[in-house]
């Protein structure tokens, strides 16, 4: 008996009567999301794709009203009847003397109008970016794209955005999801959780959300933010969208091309929608740069300032990005309906790399040639349903599978070939040591963007004297898979209350394969020189480094031809230059074995959360996430004994809990001012290459390293205060205040321990106990619609973010511990963008500038923060402009870099520059076609 009564109250709220109303809201440009309804005091508001659903107690004749930003109130009168009330579709019309034709006839108002309303009515602290806005800036990833929002700086790679970080916090602290999943990760350089967004192509993505402080309902590993990609849905009506251009990049000297499609219809009665779209993006990048090292680890201080080498790097790259979407959706009925969403992408980056490196305590010079194709692909599939069993009670559920692959392609390894000349270097101080003016012991030395290597006439650089001296083929295998399963279970048990009821599991798959072969010339025979086997001209490509006066040219020379790369690293190319085989990676063997690891990480996640509006005006929103962690850890030790090196396989676990419980209070002061209170709690995981246990010793050197599967997570205590104020036409401005406490910080931990009565230098990643992070934001928009005539087209968009923390880092000094007062790293202090724009009518012009502030790169804990290194400050400057041919076809014009602003990494002080590169400016014009 008291079974039957448990399933009659479990399913009670099924065979309740409440009458349930759905209906959406759209306006002639499409849906609106977030848009208000109300009927009798019951509220809603609009889902992403403009569909609403509301439950009553009572039938018969009720006034439904509909508020949206910039649009004219509507009431509809409609007669309530006993179940499902199916409204169709409700078309809003923009409000008389607020925007009127800017709304009808502008590029970007109506997305810039569903932004500010999903920000207004959301329960937490959210950023929006619509589809239209991202096309009106010139972004052409998902990096770049991303970078205009409040509180966000990007990181780049060749000129483009290829990493995001919100609010100063370090890139890693940040997830990145598609359709509320976090997305894999893989790449060559990084075995970590940053996302590498530059594979992602923008034209992909319907709707950017930007968590701020997380619901329960979000993954709870995101200390900075939560950034997620919507990808584009099944259409109401038919679609068809063609855009197609060409562009030139200033310091490849080469031109690019890119086109994209959208396509969407519905079929069956409307009861079958589906969208496909596709992108391509073809383009040559380039980079001229220069990098100096000091030798900080030398126990003289004086000396330690030194510079040690100089290097002067070349890159061209070309990049080819390619993306595909779809999305299907069949509706059963109005209740029941399925969806599937798939993409993939693949970015091609075909790298070919001059280097010329002068090291000034070895007396020497070398050439460095390397060309590969990196390929990194990006698919995910994801089948879910949407179901409605009463007026209260409704379900959603969702499988999904992701996968991200890194390799190389064409061929399938990385050759490189390094020539060597002696060389004899004039201009060192008295000491026989190169230094900046600003460090000699007798202040003789060269200045920042003028470090010259003075090579003496007596030895200059040439082909004929630079011998072949290695050949590397490094091989890599990098992919992460993911396969999920979640569902959300949302009850409605009155209209002042929702409750949500929530679970995901995630199986996450890590292999990392990173071996290298190293073949030495000249011990065998007689080392071929540079220009025996064939040189090709330099590119300069305008000139190498103009921007700081092309001081180089008298070092740089023709070098090896990159076409000859491949056959060195071949049987017979090996056999042909008397090339002995130095070092050969493998899983099992000493030299290779720790460059092979593999991880799984399995996450079961629960959650329960509540919404209650105690008011017209006051709502909390607040629950608990609680995610359970399974890590386990296959990689090797590499040891040291009598008999040699012996290779140990490992196998390590690392379990753990985050509870997470959450707190939003949203309290409408007016119509349209807003304060919001939020407490969460979050983490962020530890990544990949520092879990990994993995240990090296080298004896030589006196040095191990090791890795660390017991590495904690790090917690982040989270207080948000956000106060916002909405215009009455397009625009808002908001201000508020975050701090984060934050516990188990990951570092790298240095310290020194005697094994056989030797003593070596022990490096490992470990967890600090304390540190924190705090700041305030602020921003504002306003289109002047007000304005009369000519003047109401413009408009400004500007934000800015200010970060500090504190965090205590441990070293040794003369075996004593002592520890540095530092900032966390990648924690950037001050970032803001500014958007000056003028849109009216048939016309569209946007200069758009994003700042990202100075901060600390690398922590060198046994030399002290004299020797850390920083990334200085940057400002880019990006335009863009657009005309309205006809109603259906606009022609466009983007320029990124419009100031050619170089990205810099510095030793300490600004003077003492580690690395400066350049890009130069590209741009493209088009043409964008909406058929339907």
């Amino acid at each position: 008996m008291s079974s039957r009564l448990l399933l009659m109250f479990l399913f009670l709220p099924v065979f309740c009567t409440a009458q349930q109303i759905r209906g959406s809201i759209l306006s002639k440009e499409g849906p609106l999301p977030s848009a208000t309804i109300i009927i009798d005091g019951t509220g809603t508001q609009t889902d992403l794709s403009g569909v609403f659903n509301i439950t009553l107690r009572k039938t018969g004749k009720v006034t439904l009203k509909i508020n949206y930003v910039g649009f004219a109130v509507k009431t509809v009168e409609i007669d309530v009847r006993p179940g499902l009330n199916q409204l169709g579709t409700i078309l809003m019309e923009p409000a008389n003397g607020v925007l009127g034709e800017v709304v009808v006839k502008g590029a970007s108002a109506g997305s810039q109008i569903r932004a500010i309303s999903i920000k207004k009515n959301a329960p937490g602290i959210m950023e929006v970016l619509a589809a239209d806005a991202i096309g009106k800036l010139p972004d052409r990833n998902a990096a770049e794209a991303v970078q205009r929002i409040q509180g966000v700086s990007i990181e780049r790679d060749q000129g483009e955005g290829r990493y995001v970080s919100v609010r100063g916090t370090p890139i890693q602290w940040s997830a990145t999801l598609l359709n509320g999943n976090r997305l894999p990760t893989a790449s060559l350089d990084y075995t970590d959780r940053r996302i590498q967004m530059d594979i992602f192509p923008s034209e992909l993505i319907e709707y950017v959300q930007l968590s701020k402080a997380l619901t329960p309902d979000i993954e709870g590993d995101a200390i900075g933010g939560s950034i997620n990609f919507i990808t584009k849905a099944a259409p109401l009506s038919k679609i068809l969208r063609i855009n197609a251009a060409g562009g030139y990049g200033d310091q490849a000297r080469k031109g690019s091309y890119n086109a994209s499609i959208v396509y969407g219809d519905r079929l069956l009665k409307g009861k079958l929608g589906f969208v496909v779209s596709g992108v391509i993006w073809d383009r040559t990048s380039a980079q001229d740069r220069y990098n100096m090292n000091y030798d900080f680890s030398n126990p003289n201080v004086k000396q330690s300032y030194s510079i040690t080498d100089l290097q002067l790097r070349d890159y061209i790259a070309h990049r080819k990005t390619t993306g595909l979407n779809a999305g299907l959706e069949y509706k059963f009925n109005d209740r029941h309906k399925i969806q599937f969403k798939g993409i993939y992408s693949a970015f091609l980056d075909g790298q070919n790399v001059r280097e010329t490196y002068f090291y000034f305590n070895a007396k020497n010079a070398t050439i460095t040639d390397r060309a590969s194709n990196y390929f990194t692909n990006l698919s995910s599939g994801e089948l879910s349903g949407q179901n409605v069993f009463s007026g209260k009670l409704s379900l959603d559920w969702a499988a999904s599978m992701d996968k991200s692959k890194f390799r190389f392609k064409d061929p399938d390894y990385y050759p490189m070939a390094i020539f060597q000349q002696a060389v004899t270097y004039d201009g060192l101080a008295a000491d026989g040591k190169k230094y900046l003016a600003m460090d000699a012991p007798d202040g003789k030395g060269d200045v920042i963007d003028a470090v010259l290597p003075h090579v003496s006439s007596t030895t200059p650089i040439s082909a004929d004297a630079m011998k072949l001296s290695q050949v590397i083929m490094l091989r890599s295998t990098n992919w992460e898979q993911n396969k999920r399963f979640s569902f959300n279970l949302k009850y409605t048990p009155a209209g002042s209350l929702t409750l949500k009821l929530g679970g995901k599991f995630i199986d996450k798959d890590k292999v990392v394969q990173s071996p290298y072969n190293v073949y030495v010339a000249g011990i065998q025979g007689a080392a071929p020189t540079m220009n025996s086997l064939g040189t090709e001209r330099f590119p300069y490509n305008g000139g190498f480094l103009s921007e700081i006066g092309s001081p180089y040219n008298n070092v740089i020379i023709d070098q090896m031809a990159l076409s000859q790369l491949k056959s060195l690293v071949t049987p017979e190319g090996i056999s042909q230059h008397h090339l002995y085989p130095f070092q050969v990676d493998s899983a099992t063997n000493a030299s290779g074995a720790t460059r092979y690891f593999t991880g799984v990480e399995k996450v079961y996640a629960l959650y329960v959360m509540g919404e209650y509006k105690l008011s017209e005006k006051l709502m909390l929103t607040g629950g608990i996430r609680n995610e359970y962690n399974k890590v386990t850890f296959n990689g090797s030790k590499v040891v040291s004994n009598a008999g040699g090196k012996q290779v140990t396989t490992l196998t390590q676990d690392n379990s753990y809990n985050a509870f997470l419980p959450m707190l939003h209070v949203k309290y409408n002061v007016t119509e349209n001012d807003i304060v919001r209170l939020a407490y969460t709690r979050t983490f962020a995981r530890a990544d990949f290459n520092n879990l990994n246990p993995a240990t090296t010793q080298d004896d030589a050197n006196k040095v191990i390293v090791r890795g660390n599967a017991g590495l904690k997570p790090t917690f982040a205590n989270n207080f948000d205060l956000m106060a916002e104020h909405y215009f009455g036409g397009i625009g808002m401005v908001n201000a508020g205040a975050f701090y984060k406490k934050l516990t188990d910080l990951v570092y790298t931990n240095q310290w020194s321990e005697t094994i056989g009565g030797v003593q070596y230098a022990v490096s490992e990643p470990d967890n600090l106990q304390g540190a924190w992070l705090a700041g305030f934001e602020a921003g504002f928009a306003k289109r002047f619609t007000g304005l009369p005539g000519f003047w109401k087209g413009f408009g400004i968009d500007a934000n800015y973010t200010y970060t500090d923390s504190k965090v205590k880092i441990p070293r040794f000094v003369d075996n004593k511990k002592i520890e540095d007062n530092s900032v966390i790293p990648k924690q950037a202090k001050h970032i803001f963008n500014i958007s000056l724009q003028y849109e009216y009518s048939k016309f569209m012009a946007r200069i758009a500038g994003n700042y990202k502030g100075k901060y600390l790169d690398v922590i060198r804990q046994s030399a002290g923060p004299d020797h850390y290194r920083w990334y200085a400050e940057n400002f880019t400057v990006d335009f863009s402009a657009s005309y309205a041919i006809t109603p259906k076809i606009r022609t466009f014009l983007e320029l990124n870099n419009i100031t050619n602003t170089p990205v810099r990494y510095y030793h300490g002080t600004f003077d003492r520059v580690e690395q400066a590169e350049w890009y130069s400016i590209r741009g493209q014009v088009g043409v964008s076609v909406k058929i339907f």
